[in-house]
């Protein structure tokens, strides 16, 4: 018959394996549900990114203020836009080259859109518009390029 002293250092190296296997299996797991890739999404924010970088190629303000996001409109209301000089007007074409979804934890999805922006006085440039899902559509947040 077992000690008791032996009952109870099995009993600890049972739970240390059962930690050990919790470790190597739900560690890569838990990555992998948190950093998949939704594709699901994927269509709506790269159409998002491409209907504002086409109406900033097309020098049409009123169609890339339309694509903002709502705090961005908060910020800045479509008169402002409109009469600010916009820094684009040397953009004459673009490719987007990568759409990233990115789940953490701790902190909100955040998705943005990698693009390649072309423009006629300067070198192509790669841009990252930060959409986000608003009223069912998606929407491009603080763009660095207009």
């Amino acid at each position: 018959m077992a000690t008791e002293a032996e009952l109870s250092s099995r009993g600890f190296v049972i739970i240390m394996l059962g930690v050990g296997v919790l470790l190597c299996c739900g560690v890569p797991a838990g990555s992998v549900y948190l950093y998949r890739k939704d594709t699901r999404d994927e269509p709506g924010i790269r159409a998002a990114a491409d209907a504002y970088l086409s109406a900033v190629v097309r020098h049409d303000d009123n169609g890339a203020y339309d694509m903002l996001c709502a705090a961005d409109r908060r910020r800045e209301s479509r008169a402002d836009w409109l009469d600010r000089p916009a820094a684009g007007y040397g953009v004459t074409g673009f490719r987007i080259t990568d759409v990233t979804i990115e789940r953490s934890g701790d902190t909100p999805t955040r998705r943005w859109v990698t693009a390649e922006v072309t423009y006629s006085d300067q070198a192509p440039r790669t841009v990252r518009l930060n959409v986000a899902r608003q009223d069912g559509d998606w929407k491009v947040c603080s763009p660095d390029v207009r």
